[in-house]
Order: structure tokens, then C-alpha cells, then sequence
């Protein structure tokens, strides 16, 4: 079946999957984004390897160490707990599949030779946290057409599908340990620490939403200087700790607007604004439009500007 994306997140920013790893360790979806430069899909992570391909638009595509833009008919591989966010550029929405699989889809058993020697590598490898597979070769274009020929699979689901998948993802992964040979060969280009330390920071924040939190709070939770918390969010996501920190409440206001009858007044609390008069400023700011007025329109069964009820996980950059 090819899903429709419905994105969620954990308060620890992982990805909230509908796949039971235990019993199919798969997933095809859909994803269609507006254009509105000003959104995103927020920062996350998951425990399962990732595979896009942009079917119609253009997708930035960022990670703490790099970013990218994929074009009309490219597809990427990002690798398994790599933080990431992306969103729609250009005139045109984006429209692109995901393939999601945990890596003993591929290797069968735990603690296999395969494990050991195909994928536990490219896991540990920080400097691998994406790789672009554009049509620009004979192998990237076979890669590209194992992506479709899934995609295709998973919307028909003929008897022994499953099989088929698991055949075509194993010929994309041999060749993409081919294509990345000489980066899993070098060095790893990121700083491990600093990550650990950012996920530890914006845990944080999420889990402290409706406290006076300061840089100081954010800052000591990983035990680092406010400079170094500072320079962290900047390396790392492109953005300061306040920043976050606002645009994190206004994803968890959008969402108590949205899926409760609390009053403008208490969600302004419970999301750590000072005042209403502050909440319902910073909201029009970012959203365009007062909390009240979002709230009708939700109720009216307006369409979000990507195809999920779970608007709250918006971390604008």
C-alpha cells in the first residue's frame, strides 16, 4: 500500500512511523508539500533507513552537516539517525516518495555477516548522513528505477510483493555501498559530540515547553557554555536556541488550537508565552493569521499546507 504521509514526532523529535518492525520492516509513502518557503518539515530522526525520490518540485534537503536541493526525477538516501528537515522551494508544491526499512529487512537475521559487513558500516559513518543519486549515470539511473519499480509494487501489492522489494532495495544498496566507497573510505566529516549535544539541548526545550526556560537552562542541560550552545544550534541546524525554542511553542500552540477546546489564554500558557497579547502577536507573525482565526479555519476543514493534521511538529527554520 503507498501511504500518504501523516507526519508526527516524539517529544525526542524521532519520527512516528505506521510500521510494526517487527512484523514489516517497510514502508512506502507519499509526501506533497506547499511551496511557502517559510515552512518545513521539522527536524527528525528515526531509526530506519530512508530513501526519496521527488516525483513533481524541488525539495531542500538539510542535515547538521550539509544541505541540498533535489530536483524534478533525483533521489537520495539518508542514513539511519540522521537528523534532518526539508521543505519545498521554487513556484511548484513538492510531490515525493518515501521509502522507510529497517536494515534486517535486507540482512536477515541479528548478528549476521551481512549486518556486520554491508550496513553496521554505513551506520557508523557520520560522514554519510545523505547521498544525492541524480540521473546523471548508468548505475545512479538503475538505482532510480529500483526506487520506482518499489513504489509501483507497493501501490499493487500483487502475491509475493514483499519479495520483490526486499530483491530490488538489496540491488539499490549494493550499489550505493559502490557510489559512496571512497566516503566511507575517508574520514568522518562531523562532529559527533555536537550533535549528541543538540539532540540533548532540543529534547530539552520540548520536554520544558511551558517553563521560563532560558539560554542558560538550554545551555546546561548538555552541560556547555551558552557560547557553545549558541554556536551548536548555528553549526549544527542553522539557528539560534531562542528561535527554536519560539517556533517550538507555536508548533505545540497550533496543535492544542487544532485538537482541543482549551481557550487562547490557557494554551498561551501551558506553551510558555508571557502574556496572550505576546502569543497572539509571535503567532500572526509566524503563521500569518491570529490563533483565534486559525482555530475557525481548522474547524472549517481547511487543508493544512502539508497533508497531516499534526501541524504542531512545524520547527520553522
Amino acid at each position: 500500500m503507498l501511504r500518504e504521509t501523516n507526519f508526527t514526532t516524539s517529544e525526542k523529535q524521532q519520527e512516528i512511523l505506521p510500521m510494526n518492525l517487527d512484523t514489516r520492516p517497510f514502508l512506502c509513502s507519499i509526501t506533497r508539500l506547499d511551496c511557502n518557503p517559510e515552512k518545513a518539515i521539522p527536524w527528525h530522526w528515526h531509526r530506519l533507513f530512508e530513501i526519496n525520490y521527488i516525483r513533481k518540485g524541488e525539495l531542500y534537503l538539510e542535515t547538521p552537516e550539509k544541505h541540498s536541493v533535489l530536483h524534478t526525477g533525483d533521489a537520495n538516501f539518508i542514513n539511519y539517525g540522521s537528523l534532518h528537515t526539508c521543505r519545498a522551494v521554487g513556484d511548484t508544491p513538492c510531490e515525493y516518495y518515501t521509502l522507510h526499512f529497517d536494515m534486517h529487512f535486507l540482512s536477515g537475521i541479528y548478528n549476521s555477516i551481512l549486518e556486520d559487513k554491508y550496513f553496521l558500516p554505513v551506520i557508523r559513518n557520520t560522514a554519510l548522513q545523505f547521498w544525492q543519486v541524480r540521473p546523471d549515470s548508468l548505475s545512479h539511473l538503475k538505482m532510480i528505477e529500483y526506487v520506482l519499480r518499489i513504489v509501483e509494487i507497493s501501490r499493487e501489492e500483487p502475491f509475493g510483493y514483499e519479495f520483490d522489494v526486499r530483491n530490488l532495495l538489496s540491488s539499490f544498496w549494493q550499489r550505493l555501498l559502490e557510489d559512496t566507497r571512497d566516503v566511507q573510505a575517508a574520514a568522518p566529516g562531523i562532529n559527533a559530540l555536537e550533535t549528541e549535544r543538540l539532540m540533548i539541548m532540543t529534547n530539552y526545550i520540548k520536554e520544558h515547553l511551558g517553563d521560563k526556560l532560558t539560554l542558560d537552562d538550554i545551555a546546561a542541560s548538555a552541560g556547555v557554555s551558552t557560547r557553545e550552545c549558541t554556536r551548536c544550534f548555528s553549526r549544527c541546524i542553522n539557528t539560534s536556541p531562542n528561535v527554536f525554542l519560539t517556533q517550538t511553542r507555536l508548533s505545540m500552540a497550533a496543535d492544542l488550537l487544532s485538537g482541543t477546546a482549551k481557550s487562547i489564554i490557557e494554551i498561551s500558557e501551558e506553551c510558555g508565552f508571557s502574556s496572550p497579547s505576546y502569543f497572539g502577536k509571535v503567532f500572526k507573525e509566524s503563521m500569518g493569521c491570529t490563533p483565534k482565526e486559525y482555530r475557525e479555519k481548522d474547524t472549517e476543514g481547511s487543508q493544512p499546507w502539508y497533508y497531516s493534521r499534526s501541524f504542531s511538529q512545524i520547527i520553522r527554520k
